[in-house]
């Protein structure tokens, strides 16, 4: 036993992250850390084998249970069981040596044990894929005995798919080989989450070609999709500094002990591996579709109890292994006893639900296309049987994580051949006997027997284990339930950090994990039983929301990259797709990062969020669809949304500069496409009353909504070009800004055109210096010159509109606001709900001379007022008034550049409120967040540890810009210049 005990790191299983500060961590503070450890766990896995069950909906969506999937899952089972075997064997023995050598600093030895290592794999894997390709026949043979005599068509086609399948075996190979290295030096997160593709890829491929190719594509897919995990997983490789040498020095002294550890990982391996071959055998005498069936219910028999066991396994083992190292015997029995109760209760409400619900859950998840009730029924009957034994399939794998903390894993190789003998002698009786839930109530069978033989050696080895007296930390829930101590300590959590639970900072993060992640499964479930494409949009949607989730500056460029697109005329931007996949991390970390913070430092935020929920409380009153509310409600709620992460995200002036880059790399393309649209005659509208051509480039032919869109990024424009260096820059940005002006002026959308006027003027009051005041004044005049003088050249009378007789009537919107002001009823508190004033509008059908002059309020104040009542209009004239008066303070106390950003924003705030008189555009999503992110940029992070830079006086002395900021000096006056 002592010999045993010392050796019990060397021969276990290797540590999770958490390991490496095993030595500081107390026992009692081991079921805190593995509590954390479950969650960041399970997370990573729920999401692995959500995806993977949604490949298997869409699969059997496409193909049922008939006997080509019989064929394909006979095909693939060699590879995908020789894999993991190999995989095992390598987790257990090449992890523990790779890792001492890194943390031993010998990066050059471990370079070369890696690469020795990896091209024996790679030759391994050569030649176990060719040896299966030429005994082929024998191999499917011995596998599937029953199908090649009673069913000769379905061995010819697993006979077919045997070439596309078994090259897999390599790629699996290495793939486990390298993320085992990852592992070893702590990189979890790519390794594990590059998994998903493969599955997705398949899906994808079997969504693309499954109707003309049929099951070949599953292969083919399958082969895709390893290549893309291995290519994700050698980029991080590289970016963790693993080297590859093309050497193979078998001379290396830690080949020996690996290969001393690995025989009887994989001899261990291989017996537990056993088990579906095992089951293939037999159900290879059943009727068509059973080996399909058991192969189905396994996946979902997996998806609950494979992310339990996995994690609580993964997470407990190094707190096992460090108990037993220091022969704390008494806490490793605690240790397990809780852990055993833990899981045994969970999985026995899992075995209830599961067994009694198998026909709801199969007939939900698998019934579309051509998987019939039939096939459900099958299904069914086979999940029922294997949830029989998920308690025991949990106890004896929580018991086996113990036998390896102690080193003892010889024994489990004693209990995997005695599961082998029994499973194959249970299947024989059983599967005759009742078939497919034969075969499946036989594996259940003899994991009761595994389990009992566990226990049983585990109780001999170290003593009685008292499983059946429930842990003292349940008892202690228990009591404090049945006095409401919970209850009344709940709004004390959130203040003591989890000293109770543990639930800190880090943890909630990983709470927040777990919970994104049953999100996806509901949506993927959701999706399957819609419809098969749905299910792999949401499936590539998760992976483009997770990435955007935690790398959120990523998301803010994504918002000012792609939002002005979504919903526009060109094409793959027409859908909701891409607004969801922005919305729904945008929302999501309202609750992740500090959204206080953001309200101290605009304090308007939170008058927004009073009238976006003022909004919402019109759910019940609106006249539109609730799905359209709620599309329309998120929408403008981002606004808010973004705004917060924009103060809170931007901390420096890189980020700064790219993420302005970034809102005006699109403008330029809009800008052009309208120029283009002019010159041919497209993507805009007719002016009935002047005969000229009024562009709209991508919005749908309504140039007031291009002119609302330009006149937010212009200012941004000329704050940029204040801040570029270099004479071509500034060529460049010149350039940018003629095109943009022009673009504006080709809308002839007379209100625009005086808002921004106004609001330039204003920008250029606030410039925080007179010799910058007087550039832009000089600079503004050439450049308004210049495009007069280009329109005149060409024949374009930019002023021609405002001599229309129409002018009076502001184009007749005077008659749309009469009409809003008359059908007003100031008794009701909420109005009328959203979108009732374009409901009115379209009813009144408000015109003259017969024709209609709009269905849309063309006035964000009368709308506010008529849809959302004297409340509502008071929140937003507080929301904008608040945005004025806090730029306004800001500016005193503001550096030099940040006044130059102001100045551009309460200029743009200036137009905007007074283009709010003649249009609502601004709560068009595409145009309104640009408004929203400008007046949030002067309140950012970045502002306050602006680093100040050096310039020179007139004298050429160096003169630190930090301790003129607030005067208006030559020296300021010269950085300003110098900038430009």
């Amino acid at each position: 036993m002592s010999q045993s005990l010392d050796n019990g790191r060397s021969d276990s299983r290797p540590l999770t992250t958490t390991s490496a500060r095993l030595i500081a961590v107390k026992i009692k503070s081991a079921n805190k850390n593995i509590f954390r450890a479950l969650l960041s766990l399970a997370s990573a896995n729920l999401l692995i084998r959500v995806i993977g069950l949604l490949n298997q909906i869409i699969v059997s969506a496409r193909f049922g249970q008939d006997m080509h999937m019989d064929a394909y899952y006979v095909a693939s089972l060699i590879p995908t069981t020789v894999a993991p075997m190999l995989a095992s064997a390598m987790e257990a023995s090449v992890i523990p040596v790779y890792a001492h050598l890194r943390q031993k600093g010998t990066n050059e030895q471990a370079s070369r044990l890696f690469s020795t290592l990896l091209n024996l794999l790679i030759i391994l894997s050569i030649l176990l894929t060719a040896a299966m390709l030429l005994f082929q026949v024998p191999l499917l043979s011995i596998l599937a005995p029953g199908i090649r005599v009673s069913a000769p068509a379905t061995f010819t086609i697993a006979r077919s798919l045997a070439p596309f399948i078994f090259p897999i075996l390599g790629l699996m190979v290495l793939n486990s080989f390298m993320e085992c290295l990852l592992n070893a030096d702590g990189k979890f997160g790519w390794p594990a989450y590059a998994g998903m593709l493969v599955p997705l890829t398949t899906a994808t491929c079997v969504l693309v070609g499954g109707n003309s190719i049929g099951v070949l594509m599953l292969c083919i897919g399958s082969v895709i999709g390893q290549l893309l995990q291995l290519g994700v997983i050698i980029y991080r490789a590289h970016k963790a500094h693993i080297v590859y040498h093309p050497v193979m020095d078998l001379h290396i002294p830690e080949l020996k002990p690996i290969l001393a550890a690995a025989w009887p990982a994989f001899f261990a391996g291989l017996i537990s591996m056993m088990s579906p071959l095992v089951d293939t055998f037999f159900g290879s005498y059943q009727h068509e579709g059973t080996i399909a069936a058991l192969n189905n219910a396994l996946k979902l028999n997996s998806v609950p109890t494979g992310v339990i066991f996995s994690a609580v396994g993964r997470a407990a083992l190094p707190y096992l292994s460090n108990q037993a190292a220091i022969k704390d015997m008494k806490a490793f029995k605690g240790t397990l006893r809780l852990y055993l109760w833990i899981v045994g209760l969970a999985t026995l409400a899992l075995t209830f639900m599961m067994t009694f619900g198998a026909w709801i859950i199969v007939a939900l998840i698998f019934e579309h296309g051509r998987f019939n009730a039939q096939d459900t029924n099958q299904t069914a009957w086979i999940l029922a049987g294997l949830s029989i034994g998920m308690f025991p399939t949990a106890i004896g794998f929580i018991v086996s994580r113990a036998f390896s903390a102690l080193g003892r894993t010889r024994i489990l190789m004693g209990v995997s051949l005695f599961s082998m003998i029994a499973n194959a002698a249970f299947d024989a009786i059983f599967g005759r006997l009742w078939g497919g839930f034969g075969i499946a109530f036989a594996t259940s069978l003899y994991y009761f027997c595994t389990m009992i033989i566990l226990i049983v050696t585990l109780r001999i080895m170290i003593g009685k284990l008292q499983l059946l007296t429930p842990p003292k930390e349940l008892r202690e829930i228990v009591r404090k339930i049945s006095r409401g101590q919970y209850h009344r300590q709940w709004g004390k959590w959130k203040n003591t950090v989890g000293t109770n639970m543990g639930i800190t900072y880090a943890l909630r993060k990983q709470m927040l994990r777990v919970g994104f992640a049953v999100s996806v499964f509901a949506l993927g479930t959701a999706g399957a039983i819609s419809n098969a494409t749905l299910t792999v949009r949401i499936a590539f949607g998760s992976i483009l929301v997770l990435s955007l989730f935690r790398y959120q500056y990523l998301l803010l460029i994504a918002w000012a990259c792609i939002n002005v697109f979504i919903g526009s005329s060109l094409p793959l931007f027409n859908g909701n797709n891409l607004l969801s996949g922005l919305t729904l991390p945008t929302l999501l970390l309202l609750f992740y990062v500090p959204t206080k913070e953001a309200f101290k430092r605009m304090p308007s935020l939170p008058f927004w969020l009073a009238y976006f929920i003022w909004i919402l409380l019109s759910l019940n009153i609106s006249p539109v669809p609730l799905q359209q509310f709620m599309t329309l409600w998120t929408t403008q709620l981002d606004f808010f949304a973004v705004s917060v992460l924009v103060i809170i995200l931007i901390d420096n002036r890189q980020k700064l500069l790219l993420f302005i880059d970034a809102m005006i790399a699109p403008a330029i393309f809009i800008a052009l496409y309208g120029l283009w649209g002019f010159t041919t005659h497209q993507h805009g509208v007719v002016d009935t009353t002047t005969g000229y051509f009024r562009i709209s480039s991508i919005f749908m032919d309504t140039p007031p909504t291009l002119g609302l869109y330009l006149s937010v990024l212009i200012p941004i424009v000329i704050y940029r070009l204040f801040t570029l260096r270099g004479l071509i820059k500034i060529c460049a940005g010149i350039a940018v800004l003629l095109l943009l002006l022009l673009a504006l002026g080709l809308t002839f959308n007379r209100g625009t055109l005086l808002a921004v006027a106004v609001g330039l003027v204003i920008t250029v009051l606030f410039l925080p210096s007179n010799k910058i005041k007087g550039l832009a004044i000089g600079g503004g005049t050439a450049i308004i010159g210049l495009i007069f003088l280009a329109t005149t050249l060409a024949n374009i009378p930019l002023l021609s509109r405002f001599a229309n007789s129409d002018i009076s009537s502001l184009n007749g919107r005077t008659y749309l606001w009469q009409a809003i002001i008359d059908h007003f009823d100031p008794a009701q508190l909420m109005g009328n709900g959203m979108e009732s004033s374009n409901v009115l509008l379209t009813n009144l059908k408000v015109g003259f001379g017969g024709g209609i002059i709009a269905t849309a309020a063309h006035n964000i104040y009368l709308e506010s007022m008529y849809e959302h009542g004297i409340i509502g209009l008071t929140l937003m004239l507080l929301g904008f008034a608040s945005i004025g008066y806090l730029l306004l303070r800001k500016y005193k106390g503001a550096g030099y550049e940040q006044k130059m950003l102001i100045a551009g924003a309460f200029g743009t705030f200036i137009s905007i409120v007074i283009q709010g008189y003649e249009s609502n555009d601004i709560w068009n999503q595409a145009v309104g967040i640009y408004f929203f992110i400008f007046v949030a940029l002067p309140f950012c992070r970045y502002w306050d540890k602006e680093k100040p830079f050096v310039t020179t006086d007139a004298l050429g002395n160096a003169a630190d810009a930090s301790s003129l900021r607030n005067t208006d000096t030559p020296a300021n006056e010269q950085e300003a210049l110098a900038t430009v």
